[in-house]
This record gives structure tokens, C-alpha cells and sequence, in this order.
């Protein structure tokens, strides 16, 4: 039975750059009680330390050989140990030989490590020693749970700092595997969207849920956020999902602070069948910073003051885009798919006496998607704020009323 057998941690890394290393945190993993699994992801030179997995089966994987990779650019190379890595990698999962992934590595070994990583599901615990942990790392980590470590210096010979900074990476590591990574089978989980000035509506609906018998799972919709519930969907973690903040969609059009949606946004509920509560919330608006700068095409447009950040209104034009994007996304569902529109206003800042309170213009959405859904998906309107507690009420019910249907 595995649950008598160690529990086994797969180590990737370029051994032909960071044998020794490597070959040090091995040592400390064993003396942790966890069986190391070596991955070499190196290209040129010849590995440090012996590997579990060559790199000649990494590449093999993914269709390659060693050595046609030797006549092709680096960028090729790179491809080829990172897709023959998370399909190796996602073998050993499906087979129950893996309970954790660790890798480490510069600029280059961080990307092939993370790529590996991001084809596991979450809950099993990935770990990434880097040297650009302190950078931008959203390449790296993507929608995953992966945990970021900086290396600080180098990963370049040992001494008595790296030796410090390895061990202290092992015990984490393991400490995360010693926890476990299985769910537990307790109350259903509905999926969450929210984000800063259309908040509230989450914070109604939590109590309203564990009435019912749910727990919520909230999203940021950050861009990030949006997609990670998309896979957290398509994992089959979710039994429903209130959506009530679309506001990424805006922020991916005109390059905001929430961009970053891949094309699954809004289509994984629907495909799987899953029932969802679609509601436009934020698409009143696109938030902008000193880092992410307003394009000259909305300048003179209402604006609503959030923090550094600042939400500019969007207009007829916008409105007409967004319904149909919302509308051909939400014409692919296979389920139980309701639109709940807050006639009210769908913001913080698109209320009575708010800057961004423009009715009008959101009703041009409505008409918009109205005249394109397909008839068997209903578009209610209710005439509450989307922060209104029986707005949150009202969404509550028709999502459980479509998963008890289910």
C-alpha cells in the first residue's frame, strides 16, 4: 500500500549547472524521510550527479532526440525538456508516484521548472528556488499554487549560506509534502468572482451559501484570479459559480491593471455543464495606474478615484463589445447558465450619486446581449444595486435551485 511507503518528492533541475547543488538538497530530502526523484532538464554539457530521469527521456517525451537538439537553437532545446517534463512529470501523478515537485534554477532553469509545474493540478505542492523570485514572476507561476523561494544568490557552488538556504528549501518542501495534498470530500464549494469596488456582493452571498450547505471559494478578478477559477472549474473542484465581476474583460480590451484573461474566461462552467450565475459587475469600468497608463482613446472620460489606481467609465462603444464577447462565450454552455443584471448599477462607482452612475449606457449592454444569447439561457433584471443584499439573495437562490436540478 503506498500509505507504507515513502512519500516521493520529484526534483527537477539542469545537472549539468546545478549537480552539486542538487545533489546536496537530495541529501537533505532523504534525511527528511522523503525519497528523491532526480529530473534532468540539462541540455549541453554532462550531469553532475546521476539523474533518476534522463534528459535523453525528457526529450524523448516530447517527441525529440538529443541529438537532432544539438543542431537546433537554444529556444528549441528549452521547448523540448519542458513539455517532455510535465508530460513525465504528469505520468508519475496519474501513476501515485509523485507527492511533490521542487526545482530551482536561474532565469532559463525557472522557466522549464514552472512550465513542468503548471501541468500539475493544485493541492500537490510545487516549489521553485530561484534567483529572479524577487522579480514579476507571474510567467512563472501562472494560475498554479507554486511557491516562490529566492535563492538570493546565485545557485552556484556550495557554501555555507546556500547550504543554509537549500535546507531551509527542503524543509519546506517537505514539511508541505508531510501535510498532504488531498482534499477532503466536506461541502460542496460555489466558485466566487469579486474584486475592490464590487466586493460587497461576495461578502452578502458567503453567509447566504453556508445556509445552503456550500462553502465559497472567492476569485480576485485580477486577470490572474479569473483564470485560476477557470482551472479550479475544469479540475472538478466546483459544484456551481456565482460570477459576479466580468470586470477583467474590460481591463483585457484596454490593457488595465486586471488584464492577463486567456480565452477560456467565462466558457468552463458552461462546456462542463456546470450551473453559473453570469452578472456584469465592473464592466462599468477599466482600472488604470502609473504602471498600467490609460490609453489616449479614454481621456476625457469619467473617472472614479480608487486608490493609486483609478476606474474610467466605459461607453456605448465598449458595451457593444462586451456583450458580444460575454454573449458568444455564454452561447456555448451545455448547462445551466442564468444572467442576473443588477439594473441598479454594477459597481461601487456606478450607483446614484457615484461618478461612474451611468444607466443608460449599461443598458446598451443589456439590449445587446438580450438580442444575441440563445433563448434558452434566461437574462433576468432586478432592480437592485449589485451591492444590494438581495441582489446577492436573489443569485444565491437561482444557483442553488439549478445544482439541486443537477
Amino acid at each position: 500500500m503506498k500509505s507504507n511507503m515513502k512519500k516521493q518528492l520529484l526534483i527537477i533541475a539542469t545537472l549539468d549547472t546545478k549537480g552539486k547543488e542538487t545533489a546536496f538538497v537530495k541529501d537533505c530530502v532523504q534525511g527528511l524521510g522523503v525519497h528523491p526523484i532526480l529530473m534532468d532538464v540539462g541540455t549541453k554539457g554532462d550531469p553532475l550527479t546521476p539523474p533518476d530521469i534522463t534528459r535523453e527521456e525528457v526529450v524523448r517525451a516530447a517527441g525529440y532526440e538529443m541529438k537532432d537538439l544539438a543542431k537546433k537553437d537554444r529556444s528549441t532545446s528549452v521547448k523540448a525538456v519542458q513539455e517532455g517534463g510535465a508530460i513525465l512529470a504528469a505520468r508519475l501523478y496519474a501513476e501515485g508516484k509523485l507527492d511533490g515537485v521542487f526545482g530551482m534554477g536561474g532565469g532559463t532553469g525557472t522557466a522549464i521548472v514552472t512550465h513542468i509545474m503548471r501541468a500539475l493540478p493544485f493541492g500537490l505542492p510545487k516549489m521553485a528556488l530561484s534567483t529572479v523570485a524577487s522579480r514579476d514572476i507571474r510567467e512563472y507561476v501562472g494560475t498554479k499554487d507554486i511557491v516562490m523561494f529566492h535563492s538570493v544568490a546565485d545557485i552556484l557552488g556550495l557554501n555555507d549560506f546556500m547550504r543554509l538556504i537549500f535546507g531551509q528549501a527542503a524543509h519546506a518542501i517537505c514539511g508541505m509534502i508531510e501535510r498532504g495534498s488531498r482534499l477532503s470530500q466536506g461541502k460542496p464549494m460555489v466558485a466566487v468572482t469579486a474584486y475592490g469596488i464590487n466586493s460587497v456582493c461576495a461578502f452578502h452571498a458567503e453567509p447566504l451559501l453556508l445556509e445552503k450547505g456550500y462553502e465559497m471559494i472567492a476569485f480576485h478578478a485580477n486577470g490572474c484570479g479569473g483564470m485560476a477559477m477557470e482551472e479550479l472549474i475544469g479540475q472538478g473542484l466546483v459544484a456551481g459559480v456565482l460570477d459576479f465581476t466580468l470586470h477583467e474583460i474590460a481591463d483585457e480590451m484596454f490593457g488595465g491593471y486586471c488584464k492577463g484573461i486567456g480565452p477560456s474566461r467565462l466558457e468552463t462552467a458552461g462546456k462542463l455543464g456546470i450551473p453559473q450565475v453570469v452578472v456584469p459587475g465592473g464592466l462599468d469600468n477599466a482600472v488604470f495606474s502609473p504602471y498600467y497608463p490609460m490609453p489616449e482613446q479614454l481621456k476625457g472620460r469619467k473617472i472614479h478615484p480608487h486608490d493609486i489606481r483609478f476606474c474610467v467609465r466605459m461607453g456605448p462603444e465598449e458595451m457593444r463589445k462586451f456583450a458580444k464577447i460575454v454573449g458568444e462565450k455564454l452561447n456555448q454552455s451545455k448547462g445551466s447558465t442564468w444572467v442576473l443584471i443588477p439594473k441598479g448599477g454594477w459597481s461601487e462607482a456606478d450607483k446614484m450619486g457615484m461618478e461612474l452612475y451611468d444607466p443608460e449606457t449599461n443598458r446598451i449592454f443589456i439590449e445587446e446581449l438580450k438580442r444575441m444569447i440563445h433563448p434558452n439561457i434566461p437574462i433576468e433584471e432586478i432592480d437592485f444595486h449589485i451591492s444590494d443584499p438581495d441582489f446577492a439573495k436573489r443569485a444565491v437562490e437561482i444557483l442553488d435551485q439549478m445544482i439541486q436540478r443537477r
